[in-house]
């Protein structure tokens, strides 16, 4: 019994034993695995195994099928070698290529390892215990260090610029050709040297101040010095000295890469020099200058730009102040897409151009010369440019001067034909009146209709020749203006009266519109009416037959304002201006079929100017008639007194009196009645005293104005007459006449007139008399 007890506890102390051994196995830092037999059949795996080979449990299998990417390795031809001989195989970072996941390339291990054959107790080789470490990681370390090592040694050697180390004393331990070269020395001179050695006496302190800083733990400094070489000359250069230090941030020496700064310090001179040139010329030259950087939008279309540099004179050609890093948008909000545009091109294409342009938002013409600067993917663009803008003014007055001189000359050439054209007209019935006369001497009828007629061609050549006479007087400053204070509506009568005939001859219909009380201005009376009745003739001459004529006066403000419209022909809108000017005629072959020189317009604008007034043309057009408004300065202190002297709105009493103008003269006669219409009176007219009786008895008038001297019955017996009709024995009788001496006066109040008025009668006595008429 107590040997079979011994027998099981010795089991299980095997047993135990057997299960730490497999424990330690498994769980072994090391990879392990067990073959058995000549193929290398898996008997046992610890985990670490799995691990090299990506999980691949291999139990039972022979090594050529569990691994089979081994094969030609050269490790299955080990093995067999080991299993033949009994004897231990040893490996050091081995390389092994190794399948660790499924279909990925073969990735590269390496480990350390040993062969060891199993025996059974008779002594022969039954298996192999493979037992290994993965040192990959160590490896490629080792690798990385020994090609970074390699890399440098390489880079060192190879360098464009000099590298020296050295340890912490200074002392050199290692150079590359180049240093060697910059300092004249060789490879073994220098290893062993001091720094210092080498370094210029200048540069001493600034070497030696370097050390201390970087021994100091500074991680690197760069410094200008001075090397000196075997034959006593320096070299200047560029150090950028870094620390070398231990695992611990121990110093332990220094590394520098050295460069020769000769070439780069003449460089830095020439640049220099060339910066100074640059500068003197920059700041100098008499042309604005200034280089621009483009901006761009996301469609890479250009929309702005901004000022990064110009010279003083920048200012003085744009105008702008205090431009370097704004845009031309900030400083020209309106500068419009033009600018932006060239620039863009220029800066994009690299073309230069050359262009003269205006700029209305900075009101200036500018010459340019623009060229990008730097290669195709700079955005930065550099003007030269003037102000040309007095240039172009001056360019744009010569230009308009020649101009004018053509027109004028055209003109005068114009002129000069029709001036012609115009005294020949007259001079050909006059030549064949006198013709006439000569065969027609005792036909006392026709002589005398032959006078009027050479009479009437006369009168129309001294109108020719005063109206020239009257523009030479202007223009040499010989006409003087005999001013004198008169009421506006008396110069519109006699310019009515003079202007009637020719608007009689067109069958025209005139009507006048002037105020009921007086407009007081201080003009030379004869030379406004000549300025109305010209306006007036003009209308006439330019209306078609039966056309319509209006004749108006009103104040605004301080200003008489007098305006003559019509129906007629009308003015081009490119000629409202200049149909004031000399010899200017609007629709010539109209113009020339009606007569006139073309200075009738002109010769009232100079009029009213020396009246210090003014006068404008409108119209809509060709067709559409036009109106010629002619401003004239009141007489001082007017204005409150005209305000004051305005009717009542509710006094309508002078609008009723009936009024009855008598002259043989035509004209006249209509003219008044005319002037006293557009005040509010009722007339009539008759031209004889027969006809004056018989409108009297008819029209039953309060006032009547009687002309004197009136063929067949005068206006003395129609004045009698008139005292003896029925119920017109009150009747208010004024003479107008041409005699103004007491006598006459006499004479008139004999024969039953009120009042006695010399012709041309004064408006504002008329009107004074029928205020008084009124109350």
């Amino acid at each position: 019994m107590r040997a079979e007890a011994e027998r099981e506890d010795l089991l299980a102390q095997l047993s135990s034993a057997s299960q730490r051994m497999e424990d330690v196995f498994r769980q072994a830092p090391a990879f392990m695995c067990v073959f058995t037999g000549p193929e290398h059949v898996f008997e046992l795996e610890n985990e670490r195994y799995l691990q090299l080979v990506g999980g691949r449990s291999s139990i039972g299998v022979p090594l050529r099928e569990a691994l089979p990417e081994i094969a030609n390795q050269g490790f299955i031809e080990l093995l067999d070698g080991v299993y033949r001989t009994g004897e231990p195989v040893f490996g050091t970072d081995v390389p092994v290529m190794l399948q660790r996941r499924p279909n990925a390339p073969l990735e590269r291990r390496f480990v350390d390892y040993v062969y060891m054959p199993m025996r059974d107790p008779a002594g022969q080789v039954t298996g192999i215990l493979v037992h290994g470490i993965d040192v990959t990681d160590r490896k490629l370390a080792e690798i990385e260090l020994y090609e970074s090592r390699e890399r440098f040694q390489k880079i060192v050697s190879q360098a464009a610029t000099g590298v020296v180390q050295m340890d912490p004393e200074g002392r050199i331990t290692l150079v590359n050709q180049k240093y060697c070269d910059l300092v004249q020395r060789t490879e073994a001179e220098l290893l062993g040297a001091s720094v210092l050695d080498v370094t210029a006496p200048d540069s001493l302190p600034v070497t030696q101040e370097a050390v201390q800083r970087l021994a100091a733990g500074e991680a690197g400094v760069v410094i200008e010095k001075e090397y000196l070489r075997c034959d006593g000359s320096c070299i200047p250069a560029t150090s950028s000295v870094n620390a070398l230090r231990g695992p611990n941030g121990e110093f332990q020496g220094l590394v520098a890469i050295v460069v020769d700064t000769t070439e780069s310090r003449r460089a830095a001179e020439k640049l220099r020099a060339s910066e100074e040139r640059y500068r003197t010329l920059f700041e100098s030259v008499d042309q604005g200058f200034c280089i621009l950087e483009m901006i761009f939008d996301e469609q890479e279309r250009p929309v702005d730009y901004r000022f990064l540099e110009m010279n003083p004179m920048f200012e003085v050609h744009t105008g702008l102040r205090d431009a370097v890093g704004k845009t031309a948008k900030e400083l020209i909000p309106t500068l419009d897409d033009f600018w932006f545009e060239t620039y863009g091109r220029v800066a994009t294409t690299g073309e230069p151009v050359r262009f003269e342009n205006p700029a209305p938002a900075m009101e200036r013409w500018f010459d340019v010369y623009a060229t990008r600067l730097g290669g195709p993917d700079s955005r930065r663009v550099a003007l030269l440019f003037s102000d040309i803008t007095a240039r172009k003014q001056s360019e744009e007055t010569l230009r308009k001067l020649a101009t004018d001189l053509e027109e004028a000359d055209r003109r005068k050439t114009e002129f000069l034909a029709t001036l012609a054209h115009e005294l020949r007209n007259p001079l050909a019935p006059i030549r064949s009146g006198l013709s006439v006369m000569r065969l027609n001497s005792d036909n006392p009828a026709s002589v005398a209709r032959v006078r009027e007629m050479m009479e009437r061609q006369v009168s129309h050549m001294v109108h020719l020749i005063d109206d020239l006479l009257d523009i030479a007087r202007i223009s040499g400053g010989k006409l003087e203006l005999k001013k004198e204070r008169a009421d506006l509506r008396s110069v519109l009568s006699s310019a009515v009266e003079t202007s009637l005939p020719l608007i009689e001859t067109g069958h025209h219909e005139l009507s006048v519109d002037v105020p009921e009380h007086g407009v007081p201005a201080e003009v030379d009376v004869t030379r406004i009416a000549q300025v109305v009745a010209n306006l007036l003739n003009n209308a006439a001459k330019y209306t078609p037959s039966g056309g319509r004529i209006g004749l108006s006066l009103r104040v605004e403000g301080q200003e008489a304002v007098v305006a003559v419209s019509d129906n007629g022909i009308g003015i081009p809108p490119d000629a409202l201006t200049s149909v004031f000017d000399m010899f200017s005629q609007v629709g010539q072959h109209l113009a020339r079929s009606q007569g006139g020189l073309g200075i009738g317009l002109s010769l009232v604008r100079r009029l009213v100017d020396m009246h210090g007034g003014s006068v404008s043309a409108a119209s809509g057009g060709p067709q559409t008639g036009s109106t010629f408004t002619v401003r004239l300065p009141l007489a001082s202190g007017v204005q409150d007194t005209l305000l004051h002297a305005a009717p009542d709105a509710s006094d309508g009493a002078l609008g009723g009196i009936r009024i009855l103008v008598v002259d043989d003269n035509v004209d006249a006669a209509t003219t008044l009645s005319m002037i006293l219409e557009a005040c509010g009176y009722l007339t009539q007219v008759a031209h004889d005293g027969m006809a004056a009786l018989a409108a009297a008895d008819a029209f039953r008038p309060q006032l009547a104005f009687l002309d004197i001297g009136m063929p067949g019955m005068d206006g003395y017996d129609t004045a009698r007459a008139m005292r003896k009709l029925e119920g017109l024995e009150d009747m208010t009788l004024v003479a107008l006449t041409g005699w103004g001496a007491e006598s006459d006066r006499q004479k008139s109040s004999e024969a039953g007139f009120d009042r006695h008025l010399t012709k041309p009668v004064q408006l504002d006595v008329v009107q004074d008399l029928l205020a008084k008429l009124g109350t």
